[in-house]
């Protein structure tokens, strides 16, 4: 494990210092890989320290390393007049963002905003891969040809880039390591038929992958010891990169001094939205990668004394935080949770020994300078380019297989986020993945005003006769109510109510008040968890429109901030008295003087309160209003009234105590003798 690490800090480095054509980067290469091992033999024994997972640590990755790349190149672009001071100044951007990422990462846990972070649209997360593969594999192009890419097309063309045959001979032994990558762990697994022995099955899956990667490093090797070739020669042809005699460990603190960085356009360079997507996709990385590990299994391994807690994400992101704030400070680069901590684990190593382990390699390969960028191939960085940026793209180009569809025309359609990550895709290859990171939320912002436009607010529509209060009635009135139930409409809201979505629940409004026998809209928020002012305010302006008409609208389920919103636009003027009382008791806060209003015991033709606690409350309410106007206070009321029925209204109203021994009789044996 630990020398799979310590391949993938080569990797690491070589994005940051190879993928570019500025020599002045380039040059930087054996100085980045001992950065990187004393980053990641750092980081890792940090977090065997300080962590909480008994298998996992945190280490300099590949996915922010593409994007201190493009900062490398930007100051490098602001620095062609002083050549000199390109990789001082590099190295300083990189600690710096180190440095941020440390200090955000720290301020997001100390203020339990860590889960925050995976409310980006996973379309986003998907799209950003997939915009670092393309990236990924055009640096893989120009690490092993040494010519520069664009679009996947050599920029001095097809027939310049063939004629050198130490361009073709590297650009085929990167496409037959990516291949021997890719498909050697199922060429292993069928050459000794492990379908057959579960303990085959184990060790294919520990060390086939680490065999296919290494196997053709050492083929090679063998083929350059018997054509008689040395390091020089392979040096000389570019094959590998020069060797700058062996790096000590002070070298990342001796190589370059302090006078000799641009402050300028370190300054300006951390102020741009580069930094900030930097600094987003640490943290995102962060949470994604601690929730891959725990997602991966129900419980913690045999060792761990907590193995059912739930995993901390505050304290995560504390901890790796505080490590890159540390490492930034003293040279290192950022780090975030390693995905291949799940591999660490399927092999058994899940004690804190094994973290240790990694560490203790990788500090050793840091103690003792050895020069490794000129001992592995170009080709052989560009192989293992290759298959991370394929595993990036692929990823991202078949995430529609875990996306819901809809029918159009007869053909079922991908949903539009998927859109979403491949336009990601897109702008990769024409800007940078910065740019396409903020294409990606942008357009997903835009997704959500669509959606919230295109989706009614409306779930389900009701009408009060087939709806009932939870008041028992006599039979009398409930044939009132089964006639006259029809002026009373209930819409249930779901969903959060903004600007976007209002077209369609005024239009509903508008619809129940063109029909003169509506006089009571009910308005159930149960299933809206928030509005913006602008939602309240075209309700606001909706009821009172349809007020005009004799229609009145009642609101109820609210919760606090829904109220809030409807009372701040003047939707809600007067809650009833028992709504009144329940939201003072609670102390909602947005409570103001113009709710001093207390509606009376009973119904009145004039003025309605606006707002109840409960759906049954509207009910009650409204039934009450349509038994009094549409039987007791008629003068020909249908059916017609008798003594009895008159009585028992009295008794209901108040005005008299009790029933008369014969409505008694007459209402519970339903006999009028």
């Amino acid at each position: 494990m630990g020398v799979r690490e310590a391949l993938g800090g080569i990797v690491s480095a070589s994005m940051v210092f190879s993928s570019s054509d500025i020599p002045e980067i380039s040059s930087m290469l054996q100085f980045g890989i001992s950065m990187t091992l004393y980053t990641m033999s750092v980081g890792v024994l940090w977090y065997a320290i300080f962590g909480r997972l008994q298998y996992g640590y945190g280490t300099q990755q590949d996915l922010i390393c593409i994007l201190q790349a493009q900062l490398a190149v930007k100051a490098a672009l602001r620095l062609e007049a002083t050549p000199e001071k390109i990789p001082a100044t590099v190295f300083a951007i990189i600690c710096t963002s180190s440095i941020l990422s440390g200090l955000v990462s720290i301020l997001f846990g100390k203020l339990r905003w860590a889960t925050s972070m995976l409310m980006i649209p996973k379309p986003v997360v998907s799209g950003f891969l997939g915009a670092i593969g393309v990236v990924v594999l055009q640096a893989g192009l120009k690490t092993a040809s040494g010519v520069r890419f664009h679009h996947f097309w050599p920029d001095v063309g097809w027939v310049e880039f063939c004629s050198s045959k130490d361009r073709v001979l590297q650009v085929t032994c990167m496409m037959l390591h990516f291949a021997c990558i890719r498909q050697g762990p199922s060429v292993c697994a069928s050459l000794v038929d492990a379908d057959h022995s579960q303990r085959r099955q184990d060790a294919v899956k520990k060390y086939a992958a680490l065999v296919c990667q290494l196997a053709p490093l050492l083929l090679f090797y063998i083929v350059v010891m018997c054509l008689g070739m040395n390091m020089e020669s392979l040096a000389e042809h570019g094959w590998t990169y020069p060797s700058n005699g062996s790096e000590g460990a002070m070298s990342i603190w001796s190589t370059y001094s302090f006078s000799d960085v641009d402050l300028l356009t370190v300054r300006e360079i951390c102020v741009s939205l580069d930094i900030v997507a930097l600094v987003a996709m640490a943290i995102l990385c962060t949470m994604l990668g601690a929730l891959a590990i725990t997602g991966r299994y129900p419980t913690g391994p045999a060792g761990d004394p907590s193995p059912d807690d739930p995993l901390d994400f505050n304290a995560e992101l504390t901890t790796v935080g505080a490590a890159s704030l540390f490492l930034g400070l003293t040279g290192g680069n950022l780090i975030f949770h390693k995905f291949s901590v799940i591999q660490l684990r399927e092999d058994g190593g899940t004690h804190r020994v094994a973290v240790l382990t990694i560490a203790l390699v990788a500090g050793c390969l840091f103690v003792f300078g050895f020069p490794i960028g000129s001992v592995v191939p170009k080709w052989f960085l560009g192989g293992l380019f290759m298959n991370t940026g394929w595993s990036f793209l692929k990823k991202t180009l078949l995430s529609y297989q875990h996306m819901s569809t809809f029918k159009w025309r007869g053909l079922h359609i991908v949903s539009m986020q998927y859109g979403i990550s491949t336009c990601c895709v897109l702008m990769a290859l024409y800007f940078s993945p910065t740019t396409a990171i903020m294409a990606g939320l942008c357009l997903s912002i835009l997704l959500f005003v669509w959606d919230g436009m295109s989706t009614s607010p409306v779930s389900s529509v009701v009408d009060g006769q087939h709806v009932v209060s939870r008041t028992k009635r006599p039979w009398w009135e409930m044939n009132v109510l089964a006639a006259e139930g029809d002026r009373v409409r209930l819409l249930y809201l779901q969903g959060q109510l903004f600007f976007g979505s209002m077209l369609q629940l005024t239009s509903s409004l508008e619809a129940a008040a063109s029909d003169h026998r509506i006089e009571f809209v009910i308005l159930s928020y149960a299933r809206v968890p928030l509005m913006d002012p602008s939602a309240a305010e075209n309700i606001r302006a909706a009821q009172e429109k349809i007020s005009k008409f004799g229609c009145n609208v009642l609101h109820c389920r609210t919760n606090e901030q829904v109220f809030g919103a409807l009372c701040a636009a003047g939707a809600i003027q007067r809650p009833s008295k028992d709504f009144l009382l329940r939201i003072q008791n609670n102390q909602w806060s947005f409570v103001s003087e113009s709710l001093e209003y207390l509606d009376p015991e009973t119904p009145n033709n004039d003025t309605h309160p606006d707002a109840f606690f409960h759906e049954t409350d509207c009910l009650d309410y409204c039934d009450e209003y349509l038994v009094r106007n549409f039987s007791y206070d008629l003068l020909a009321p249908s059916p017609p009234l008798e003594d009895y029925m008159r009585e028992y209204r009295a008794v209901v109203e108040g005005s008299q105590s009790r029933l008369s021994e014969a409505a008694f009789e007459i209402m519970s044996l339903g006999s009028t003798a």
